[in-house]
């Protein structure tokens, strides 16, 4: 019954409308940052870079893995027809994602507002009043693709969120100038149009199967599992959120963020390629792993393969011959920063070849080897970027964040292998 489940979820695969909307998506998010580049002032442009970095490293928390293992465990309990453990995950991850993000916003206010004043102040404020907003949409799309929804929920994340956001902003820049706070506004509001629309998604997907089930809990085994899970997605958004907010923080001189910030998203676009296909494949590998049927698990692996190995075969020579026109697209003075975007871009692509790595060691219950090799690479990442930067400014903060992730990818690779072959 497992290996059906998997056959049927590997038929229902469509490579050419993800990568679709990852291209699309790509450059509408793409589009954004030009925009507000060219018509905010480098310390306005820092300020949201900063902030919307930040903010995605509180949603991370505020997530609290609900999500990610939802990815896990929602495809088992659909295959053995456990509905009533089903329905009581889904309200508990629904109410649980939404108390503890309610509860990050409220502390970081108060812990962010003395600090502040006047406009930074505001911009703290209206960032952390949507973090329960920015967390729910994770989670609410996440849940999505574990129900198999996996057309609907890329269209929301990719196309539908960014789309909002850059509506509003281009809606906004016809009738009056762009600020800082403006624009955290525009982002957020893309995060309310993508919780919204997933909600309805599964109200209407969803709902019929839960319909009528009487909740069962396993509250114990759940908040373990969504503490474990947790903990790795917020690794793993340190590591790449880290040399924005390092930056943001650290000393510098003018402009560095904002010239570092175009090349670092640049570089890691083709991460968008590794997160939503991943996220297809995720639930597939959770009943390989399962069935321990390693032999269908290598065919998805080359399929995976050849179809992100192309894209990022393609994303390296895009960079590689383009990217000072590229980044020519923010400003004047922004192609300087092109060392830096053809390293990130090495390092992004290594990540993204071997993403799923992680998400296998998670399924396979590693933990202890996963936390740990993200500790001891997340450490390392804020070590190399503090004294790299510090001596060589922004092409320092690349090389430590290139040799930090393709270390993590390699190590996290050697783990799976060993773990097939036990």
């Amino acid at each position: 019954m497992a290996e059906s489940t998997a056959e049927n979820e590997s038929f229902d695969f469509k490579p050419t409308y993800l990568i679709a909307c990852n291209v699309l998506g790509i450059f509408i998010s793409y589009s954004i940052t030009i925009i507000l580049a060219r018509n905010l002032t480098h310390a306005s442009f820092e300020q949201y870079i900063g902030t919307v970095a930040t903010l995605g490293m509180m949603a991370s928390l505020g997530e609290a893995g609900f999500g990610k293992y939802a990815l896990k465990i929602v495809p088992l309990y659909l295959a053995n027809q456990s509905i009533r453990l089903l329905t009581g995950y889904l309200r508990f991850a629904c109410i649980g994602c939404v108390l503890l993000s309610v509860l990050l916003g409220v502390i970081a206010i108060a812990i962010e507002s003395p600090l502040r004043s006047g406009g930074e102040q505001r911009i703290i404020f209206i960032a952390f009043i949507f973090l329960p907003v920015v967390s729910a949409s994770g989670v609410a799309i996440d849940i999505l693709l574990a129900f198999g929804i996996s057309t609907f929920a890329t269209t929301i994340a990719r196309i539908a969120v960014p789309l909002t956001t850059l509506s509003l902003i281009l809606g906004l820049l016809w009738i009056t100038e762009i600020t800082s706070f403006l624009a955290i506004v525009c982002f957020s509001a893309g995060s309310l149009i993508g919780l919204v629309s997933a909600i309805a998604a599964g109200l209407r997907k969803i709902g019929p199967i839960v319909k009528n089930s009487k909740a069962e809990n396993s509250f114990s085994e759940w908040t373990w599992h969504g503490l474990s899970y947790l903990v790795f997605a917020t690794l793993i958004t340190w590591v790449f959120k880290a040399p924005l907010i390092l930056l943001h923080h650290l000393p510098h001189q003018a402009n560095e963020l904002a010239m570092f910030a175009p090349a670092f998203e640049t570089g890691c676009l083709v991460l968008l390629l590794a997160k939503s296909t991943d996220k297809y494949f995720q639930p597939t590998m959770s009943i390989i792993i399962a069935s321990g049927d390693w032999e269908y698990g290598r065919k998805v692996r080359r399929q995976r393969y050849w179809v992100v190995g192309s894209g990022v075969v393609a994303f390296l020579m895009i960079v590689f011959w383009l990217g000072r026109s590229i980044l020519s697209l923010y400003g004047d003075d922004f192609p300087a920063a092109f060392p830096a975007l053809c390293v990130i871009a090495i390092g992004s692509s290594c990540w993204t070849l071997f993403s799923l790595a992680p998400g296998f060691l998670q399924f396979a219950g590693e933990y202890k080897f996963l936390l740990r090799n993200l500790l001891v690479h997340g450490l390392l990442l804020a070590i190399l970027t503090m004294t790299l930067f510090n001596y060589y400014g922004v092409n320092g903060a690349a090389c430590a964040f290139a040799i930090t992730i393709c270390l993590l990818s390699l190590t996290n690779l050697a783990q799976v292998a060993e773990y097939v072959a036990r």
